[in-house]
């Protein structure tokens, strides 16, 4: 289940600072706890990724060096997602209740909240990231354990995102899926960091074609592709190709 939440910046000109990601995560963890603290208490203590978020979306920007992003567009836009309708219903339900996200200093308010209709999951989906994907692994280094990432040009990026994917759909799910397998045709893609609290998570925007098992691509849609999805990595969405335009230009079209 997937919803659009459109905001209205409380002064325009607001800087939004460049990482926002743990603010983000901690409003939408508030804003369950005030609805369902049930649930708040399942998000918060286990290890599980029970949803995931975009980037904050911004129409018209400017990037302020050392600073942020500077907000042009009078409205600026959250998608937020989960395999778990209670998660989201509980996400709207607290912004309801209080209408107002804050980033730092930067107070956006809430003008609509939008159900978004699930996409046509097909063999060979054209899909773009709206949030970086993160696929870490360790690695030894001078006896040393030390986490890694990964991008796709590193060989051991399908192969492990392939298992990161096994691992969360049985945690939540509670089983494999039937068809275990899928590949990712990556078209292009854009390294970025990331700051999440003290922690730098280096991922990759990108747009790819999914080929392969559909439970995996369906749960990838709702609850991400690869590590961390709670802290706003991961999310895609599927590009529609039916248009006018051919394959390429949507492609090209797809903002990374």
């Amino acid at each position: 289940m997937r919803v659009e939440i459109k905001f209205k910046p409380e002064n325009k000109g607001a800087i939004l600072p460049f990482n926002y990601n743990y603010d983000v995560y901690s409003e939408l963890i508030n804003k369950i706890e005030i609805s369902s603290p049930d649930v708040a208490e399942m998000t918060k203590t286990t290890p599980s990724d029970y949803f995931t978020f975009s980037r904050i979306m911004v129409r018209s920007r400017k990037l302020i060096p050392e600073k942020g992003i500077k907000i042009l567009s009078d409205d600026v836009c959250l998608y937020v997602s989960s395999f778990m309708p209670d998660v989201i219903r509980a996400i709207v339900e607290g912004f309801m209740d209080n209408p107002i996200m804050t980033i730092e200093d930067v107070r956006l308010f809430v003008e609509k909240v939008k159900v978004l209709k699930e996409p046509e999951f097909k063999e060979g989906s054209l899909l773009s990231t709206l949030s970086p994907i993160v696929v870490r692994t360790i690695k030894l280094e001078e006896d040393r354990m030390k986490i890694w990432d990964l991008y796709p040009t590193d060989s051991l990026f399908h192969e492990k995102l392939r298992k990161i994917m096994l691992m969360r759909y049985s945690e939540l799910v509670g089983e494999m899926p039937r068809d275990k397998e899928f590949t990712l045709e990556v078209i292009k893609h854009k390294p970025v960091r990331i700051k999440v609290r003290d922690v730098f998570y280096r991922g990759s925007l990108m747009v790819f074609r999914y080929y392969g098992s559909e439970e995996i691509l369906k749960f990838g849609y709702e609850n991400g592709f690869g590590d961390k999805t709670r802290f706003g990595f991961g999310m895609v969405k599927v590009i529609d190709e039916g248009g006018k335009q051919t394959s390429q230009e949507q492609v090209q079209e797809a903002k990374l």
